[in-house]
């Protein structure tokens, strides 16, 4: 009997066995392992080495694999990099009779799921196998389900299946269908206005025009007349009458980016437009009544410039109706295979398949910080792309700014091979890293989450999760 998760889509209901594939070059350890798995209810296909192993990867497919550190002819690490070049979402578990923080590491960096010392306890195995293929299934149907809203409702630019994602994919989904207005917050690079444009798509005015302004772009003096139109002879060089933003976007929805940089002194005007569904054209007394869809979006933090008195408290609570707050890339790593997958799907010339990436190349991209988020993600694939000639992006290929960040400022603040992992699992070695870079760092915790090269929020998530104020 095999061990089964039912998949509820809509109307149809399906079971997918959990296939796992043990990687053991020692024979009674491989046969113990099978016999306890199957007698577990898992349906279990095994190798001897890397090789045999890939082959079987080609012929099958796999929920699980669970591999041995050591192997004859290779390692792995080296498999579990192999493996997720050919399913990033595959997961593996690796054993090791050699336990020590930099196994882990690189276990991780590989993109092993969990890491566990030998002798494995069979049930804590059995345990791990089924939690690894809960994720994974979980993930399967993220996916379908983000396939049927790219072909519902048009999300087919936004990637990501992280929680944080599919909960700003659920907002879409509520907030499209109302009138209420949308505030989408997060750095720059981080796709606003493309969740802008999924929202509008997915709107009652899905029909009418999508404008767009950007109030960070434009001279302040010029602002006013792009949002409301002027008269002619309103200023020196209005020769004649122009229709605003607001006026170009009846009926439609207007997306007004980087709202932060909204000068004090128009503020109030924008929020009587929002309110009264009117407004007054530069050089002219006349109220134009407008049907619009307001969306906005901004870098800053809005809630600070209100204390600061930089923007006005009314506006921003009129704004903010609904609010979506994309995070950066470096808080959602787990996507970037899926976003570097997806970019290089449309970055490939029309007729041409797209270039292919080393597991080396990947995990050089999954380790770099992305300070420019998505939009230098995007940038860095397409500059590799243009200048590749051979249909593989390697290590090398990778821009000397990316990899100079990926080396140690400091050779104290890298793991240490000798020490020993505090647990067990993937989970308690993650642990023992967090709270041991946060003591060499003195306790300062932004210092610590750059030594791990993870985001701050992410430390101080994780710090609450253990315990600590």
């Amino acid at each position: 009997m095999s061990v089964t998760r039912s998949v509820d889509d809509g109307a149809m209901r399906s079971t997918r066995p959990v296939h796992v594939l043990v990687v053991e070059d020692d024979d009674a350890g491989r046969r113990s392992i099978e016999r306890f798995l199957r007698d577990s209810g898992f349906d279990v296909t095994s190798a001897a080495d890397a090789e045999t192993a890939e082959q079987l990867l080609d012929e099958h497919q796999f929920s699980v694999v669970v591999t041995d550190y050591r192997l004859p002819g290779s390692d792995g690490i080296e498999l579990v990099r192999r493996v997720k070049a050919r399913n990033p979402a595959l997961p593996c578990l690796v054993v090791t009779a050699h336990g020590n923080v930099r196994s882990a590491v690189e276990a991780m960096r590989a993109g092993a799921a969990q890491f566990l010392e030998k002798p494995a306890q069979p049930e804590l195995l059995v345990e791990l196998i089924r939690e690894a293929w809960e994720k994974h299934a979980l993930r399967l149907e993220v996916e379908q389900l983000r396939r049927q809203l790219d072909e519902r409702y048009g999300f087919d630019q936004l990637t990501g299946s992280t929680p944080a994602m599919c909960k700003i994919f659920g907002r879409i989904k509520l907030a499209a269908p109302t009138t209420s207005t949308v505030l989408i917050t997060g750095e720059s690079g981080t796709g606003k206005e493309l969740v802008a444009r999924a929202i509008h798509q997915n709107s009652l005015v899905k029909h009418g025009p999508f404008v767009a302004i950007n109030c960070g772009a434009l001279p302040e003096t010029l602002v006013e007349s792009e949002l409301f139109g002027h008269e002619r002879g309103a200023f020196t060089g209005a020769v004649q009458a122009k229709r605003g933003f607001f006026e170009a976007a009846e009926q439609g929805t207007l997306f007004i980016d980087e709202v932060g940089d909204l000068p004090l002194t128009l503020q109030p005007k924008l929020l009587r437009a929002l309110e009264q569904r009117v407004i007054t054209r530069v050089g002219s007394t006349r109220e134009i009544p407008v049907d619009v869809r307001i969306l906005a979006a901004t870098h800053q933090q809005l809630e600070r410039m209100v204390r600061e008195n930089r923007f006005r408290a009314d506006l921003y609570f009129r704004l903010s109706v609904v609010s979506i707050d994309l995070p950066p890339l470096r808080e959602r790593r787990e996507d970037i295979r899926l976003l570097v997958s997806a970019l290089l799907d449309r970055l490939a010339a029309p007729g041409n398949a797209p270039c292919e990436i080393g597991p080396e190349a990947l995990d050089a991209l999954e380790q770099y910080g992305w300070p420019g988020n998505v939009r230098e993600l995007r940038n860095v694939l397409e500059s590799m792309v243009v200048l590749n000639t051979s249909g593989r992006i390697e290590l090398e290929d990778i821009p000397a700014h990316v990899l100079r960040e990926l080396e140690p400022e400091d050779p104290a603040e890298t793991p240490r091979p000798g020490a020993d992992v505090v647990g067990c699992t993937l989970a308690a070695t993650e642990r023992a890293a967090i709270l041991d870079a946060l003591e060499r760092c003195g306790g300062n915790r932004t210092r610590a989450a750059q030594v791990l090269g993870i985001g701050l929020r992410t430390v101080q998530r994780k710090l609450r999760e253990y315990g600590y104020d």
